[in-house]
């Protein structure tokens, strides 16, 4: 199967196991994450979220401040997300065929959906994403933290396939400086024997002096 063909279904079959699975984990990190991210914004903002599950926590908690949209492969984590989030615009699609005007958002949040795409389409989407982000503007990342891409047979439930594509932490960082971001955060988030990295990156003022590398 081709791997976003694994990723649709994966998700799909899933459903809300996926969020009951990892509730404990959200509940911990997810208010903080929402918190850091919030503080660059001002209610009313427009903010793209790319791979928005069911919705559920930060669709819903997004969707209550700001003008919000959410994009999904899957049409089941769609359908879900649609019933969830009821002030805000979810839309079905492919992350890396998306297209917005230049500076259409003021913040822009991907958490572990990045590294659901093959790893060669990824460097592409991070140039895009500094175009629709407004100079000024706030981008949230959970990326990978070591190199890997590979499958998962039983993921979660039995019989659930789930395929992921990533490079490690400064790989990331090097890719998101070469498109232009301006790193404001960056830390390693732990998870059982291995883990994934935090990103917080903003648009600069390209007038403006830049910081030394």
């Amino acid at each position: 199967m081709d791997p976003k063909d694994i990723v649709r279904t994966g998700y799909d079959r899933l459903s809300t196991d996926y969020r009951q699975h990892f509730t404990t984990l959200h509940d911990e990190r997810y208010d903080s994450w929402l918190t850091t991210f919030s503080k660059h914004l001002t209610p009313g903002d427009k903010v793209l979220e790319l791979g928005c599950g069911d919705g559920i926590p930060l669709a819903l908690k997004l969707a209550e401040v700001f003008d919000y949209t959410g994009i999904d492969l899957s049409e089941v984590q769609i359908a879900n997300a649609t019933l969830t989030v009821s002030n805000g615009k979810i839309l079905g699609g492919d992350m890396t065929q998306l297209c917005f005007p230049a500076q259409s958002f003021s913040g822009i949040v991907a958490l572990y959906s990045i590294i659901h795409i093959p790893l060669d389409e990824q460097r592409p989407l991070i140039a895009r994403m500094f175009e629709w982000l407004r100079v000024g503007g706030a981008l949230m990342v959970v990326v990978g933290a070591g190199r890997w891409t590979g499958i998962d047979r039983n993921w979660i439930k039995p019989d659930t396939v789930m395929f992921w594509s990533h490079a490690n932490g400064d790989d990331y960082a090097e890719w998101f400086a070469a498109a232009g971001f301006l790193p404001l955060e960056r830390y390693f988030v732990p998870e059982g024997n291995a883990g994934h990295t935090f990103m917080m990156l903003t648009k600069p003022n390209q007038s403006a002096p830049q910081p030394s590398p």
